[in-house]
Order: structure tokens, then C-alpha cells, then sequence
């Protein structure tokens, strides 16, 4: 049954480009998550796109609200991609297919990839808003940033337990 606005989102658990394991249910304290799905390669208007939700990153961010990009392309095309676009937020290798908890399809052999699609997932972990597939970037952020200016602010710190994550994984890297 495909996801609609109310819906809980699918948690995950996935390695970013900042080589952390990011979850959704640590970001959604902090901030409410903008998740950009594509499932095929970066083409032309996966590329539009990121690159439109960097010049977005800002005005989300005064909404309490952080940018995510989710694909199964490997980890090094993705941190590729990221510093080739410059783009200032994480994108996640989707590498246990976590885009079909979202109701994005993967396409068939030999079959073009589907379009990517958008979701707004607020603090309390339901999905906000959502567009699969999304038509067209800048009119979708639009209609996030009214979703995001109707909702109450995230909480302003992280739970202890991610602090303490995060901790442990910079002890770990210094060894």
C-alpha cells in the first residue's frame, strides 16, 4: 500500500557519505528529514535536483529541517557525487533497499530507472508531505516549506544515546 501524509516512515539505518551510520530516528529529534530518493544513475535531473536542495539547505535549516539523499548507487559514486556537486549534506547508500519501504519502484532489467521521488518527515516520525514522484524540485519546495512552517520546531539537541554515538565514534578514529 503506497505511503501517505500521517503514515509512520520507514526507519533506516544506512552508511553516509561521512562515513556514519545515519538512522532516521536520530535525525528526526534534531530536525525534520527532507528525503530525496533515486533509484538510477545521476543523470541530468538527479543532479538538477541535489544540486537544488543544496541551494535550499539554508532556508531548511532555519525550518529545523536537513536534506537527505538516499540511492543503492555504491558508497564511493555517492561521495563522488557529493563532492563533485558540493553539496553540504549527506547522501545515504541505500544498499538493503529501503527506497521500497517508501513506495519507490526499482525498475526492471534493462528498463529506465523511475523518476526520484521526495518525502517530509516531521519530528514525531510521520511522513508531512510527499510527492513519488516528485514532478519538479522547486515547486516541491515550495509546498515542503509550507508543511514545515505549520509544524512545531524539532527539539534542539540530539538524545543522549546519538551523543554518545557520535562520541565513540571519534575516540574510535583517533586510535
Amino acid at each position: 500500500m503506497p505511503l501517505s501524509p500521517g503514515d509512520a516512515a520507514p526507519d533506516f539505518d544506512l552508511t553516509s557519505t561521512e562515513d556514519a551510520l545515519l538512522s532516521l530516528r536520530d535525525e528526526l529529534p534534531w530536525y525534520a528529514v527532507v528525503l530525496y530518493v533515486f533509484r538510477g544513475e545521476a543523470d541530468a535531473r538527479v543532479r538538477a535536483d541535489l544540486q537544488a536542495l543544496a541551494r535550499a539547505r539554508p532556508a531548511l535549516a532555519r525550518q529545523r529541517a536537513r536534506p537527505l539523499g538516499l540511492s543503492p548507487l555504491p558508497l564511493a559514486t555517492l561521495k563522488a557525487l557529493q563532492g563533485e556537486l558540493a553539496l553540504g549534506f549527506p547522501l545515504l547508500c541505500d544498499d538493503r533497499d529501503f527506497a521500497a519501504a517508501y513506495g519507490v519502484p526499482a525498475g526492471g532489467e534493462g528498463e529506465p530507472a523511475p523518476a526520484p521521488a521526495l518525502f517530509l518527515v516531521g519530528g514525531d516520525g510521520k511522513l508531512l508531505w510527499l510527492e513519488n514522484p516528485v514532478a519538479g524540485l522547486d515547486a516541491a519546495l515550495a509546498q515542503i516549506d509550507k508543511a514545515l512552517a505549520a509544524i512545531a520546531p524539532a527539539r534542539g539537541s540530539y538524545p543522549r544515546a546519538v551523543i554518545n554515538r557520535l562520541v565513540g565514534r571519534r575516540v574510535d578514529r583517533g586510535r
